[in-house]
This record gives structure tokens, sequence and C-alpha cells, in this order.
């Protein structure tokens, strides 16, 4: 018979010395890169009197202040599925995708770092590298069993993914060349206003093909565009297309979600 190839991430064998090894080293990863992502942003610029400053790089497709919030929302969900990573390192969807959110976490601490340290020319780089492997981690999590609390493993990655994937969009096009906004003119507002429609169009995608965790994409994907679109400080074709890429990116994860409503509520002694 031949071998069985392991998942990435662990072994096969979970009594395998190296095993045991390479599963505490990826723990620990996850863990590390997680509190640094919530901790960097937050306790960072009070400890090193510092901020992220990212108001000076405002421009016609940045979302409203508010729309920031759902970071907290997301520092919970990061939080969550590290404690569940760790209490359940062996299990199959967190070695698949253990290494990739890992990354995505470091990332998007490092992020934080090149802001608060005006560093601005990395930060499209480093963001987008930053939705890419939460991106990964979330499409790896779409094939293996995921029940129970492993249901934190799309979900928080889903939110992450889809938060990210508009603001690498608006931060490329908000840092521009040489510190200067592309929107600042007519054919750059007109080229930032489309990536962000295509931004949101990706997500309609991934959430139409996806099997879980696609609402908290949908999420985090529609408050990101539907709160441009109602920023009054924005011109008026600027809106219209945030909110119609929100539209759809919502109506696809209502479709998806209301055959589930109506086998739950048809379901034996309902």
């Amino acid at each position: 018979m031949g071998t069985v190839r392991p998942l990435i991430g662990g072994s096969s064998n979970a009594d395998d010395p190296a095993s045991k090894f390479t599963e505490m080293v990826r723990v620990v990863a996850v863990s590390v890169s997680a509190a640094a992502m919530i901790l960097v942003p937050t306790v960072g610029p009070g400890i090193a009197g510092t901020e992220e400053g990212a108001s000076e790089f405002d421009s016609e497709i940045t979302p409203p202040d508010y729309a920031f919030a759902i970071w907290g929302p997301i520092f919970l969900a990061r939080a969550a599925n590290a404690v569940q990573h760790a209490a359940d390192p062996t299990a199959p969807i967190n070695r698949s995708t253990g290494w990739w959110l890992a990354g995505a976490y470091g990332a998007n601490a490092a992020w934080s770092v090149a802001a608060q340290t005006n560093r601005y020319r990395y930060t499209p780089f480093i963001l987008s590298a930053a939705a890419a492997l939460a991106g990964n981690g979330y499409r790896r999590a779409q094939t293996v069993d995921a029940r129970g609390a492993r249901k934190l493993v799309p979900l928080s990655s889903g939110l992450l993914f889809g938060w990210t994937s508009v603001a690498a969009v608006v931060n490329a096009f908000s840092v521009g060349r040489n510190g200067n906004p592309v929107t600042s003119s007519r054919k750059g507002r007109n080229a930032a206003r489309f990536a962000v429609a295509g931004a949101g169009s990706a997500l309609t995608a991934v959430v139409a093909a996806s099997s879980r965790g696609y609402t908290s994409v949908a999420i985090a994907g529609t408050w990101a565009l539907a709160t441009s679109s109602m920023n009054r400080k924005r011109t008026i074709g600027t809106r219209l297309i945030n909110g119609t890429a929100a539209a759809a990116l919502a109506a696809t994860a209502t479709v998806k979600l209301w055959p589930c409503r109506v086998k739950a509520r048809h379901a034996p002694g309902r």
C-alpha cells in the first residue's frame, strides 16, 4: 500500500515526536501572531506614543471613520480562533489552515507597524499579502470538517478576508505614488471606483462558491462597501458604485441562506 500524505502543517501520526513539535510550533505561531495583530494597533500607540495616521491618506473610496469599528469583531474572532486552535491543534482544519492564518495575522500586525512608523509606501503590499493569506486560509477551510468550535475557522477567516480584500484596494489607491492619492485626479477616481467594484464582485463570487463561513465574508465586505455608499463626503458616482456592489454581495448571501432556513424550518420535530 502507498503511504498517506499528511496535511500541510502536521503529520498523519499524532504520536510522532516530529509531529508533536510541529503542532506546538504552529500553535505558538497562531497565538503570537493573533496577539500581535490585536495588541500592536490597540496597545502599541499608547506604549510607543505613535499613531497609524491613516486619516492623512483619506481618499474618494475610503470608508467613513465609523466603518473601522468592524475591527472590534475581527479582533474578538481572532482571539477566539487562537484559543480554539490551541485547544485542538491536531484537528484537520487547524492543520490545513493554521500556517496561512498565522501569516495573515502577522501581516496585519506588520501593516500596523508600518503605518505607525510612517512607512506607508509599504502598506499596500503588506495589506494585499494579508488579504491573500486570509483568503487562502478561508479557502482551505471549505474542504475540511468544521463542527463545533471548529466553525470559528471559516467564520473568523471569512470576516478578516472580507474586510481586508476591500481595504487592500482602498489602501493602494489612497497611498498612491509618492504619498499622493491616486484618486486626486478624475482618471484616478474612476480607476479606484472600478477597482472597488471589482473587489466587491470577487467577494460576491467567493460567497456564491463557498459552503461555510460565507456569511462572515458577506457581512465584512458589505459593511465596507455600504458604509462608503452612505458617506456624503463622496461623489454620487462613488456612492452608487459602492452601494451596487454592497447590494449584490448581500443579496448573494441572502439567496444562499434562504434554502438553509427553509430546510431548518421543515426539519422533523419543529
